[in-house]
């Protein structure tokens, strides 16, 4: 792996960071105000990596939900990673040493990024992946720990950090159907 593969991943995912940084703190905040102890915030990202799933967890572990019923919740959650998959399969051929990685650490924005991102030259495509899927990961866990620590240490008001994740999903996917249509301008101005 080269500087140079980190630095083009970390300019690809400075919109994510922005996102998972803000929405791991509200996870944080949302795990301690369960009456979870800190450090189960960045242990569910670094195990678990699936922010919706994460957020759904907490008050299913809450309300003291049997185990089966949670897990059958977060596969229902979670399916749409599947359908994610399919369009990576050839994407992810050729990855040999990352590509348990990079199926686990699959998200919304992560599967967004690689399919609407270009392989820098001069970098590996795994590579590239793999990165660009780190990173992610490592600020959804890195926002986690500051919202754990920040819950523990000081008494915040939960009223709308729960809605935090949803927000997120707005404001990616309004990002990507204007990217889209100024791609089509673009197409159309050109024929």
């Amino acid at each position: 792996m080269n500087t140079h593969c980190l630095k083009v991943a970390l300019r690809t995912t400075i919109p994510v960071f922005l996102g998972y940084i803000s929405c791991g703190i509200a996870f944080g905040l949302v795990t301690v105000n369960a009456g979870y102890p800190w450090w189960l915030a960045p242990a569910m990202g670094i195990l678990i990596f699936a922010g919706a799933g994460q957020f759904l967890a907490i008050p299913l572990f809450a309300a003291g939900t049997p185990v089966l019923a949670i897990l059958a919740t977060e596969l229902l959650l979670n399916i749409r990673h599947i359908v994610y998959g399919l369009p990576l399969i050839n994407q992810f051929k050729g990855c040999k040493r990352t590509k348990p990685y990079l199926i686990y650490a699959l998200t919304d924005e992560t599967f967004s990024l690689l399919t609407t991102t270009e392989v820098p030259a001069g970098v590996l495509a795994e590579d590239y992946y793999f990165m660009v899927s780190l990173l992610d990961q490592t600020y959804w866990v890195g926002g986690s720990l500051i919202g754990g620590l920040a819950g523990a240490i000081i008494p915040f008001d939960m009223t709308g950090v729960d809605f935090a994740l949803t927000a997120l999903f707005a404001v990616l996917t309004i990002d990507q159907i204007q990217k889209f249509v100024k791609e089509r301008k673009v197409e159309h101005a050109g024929n």
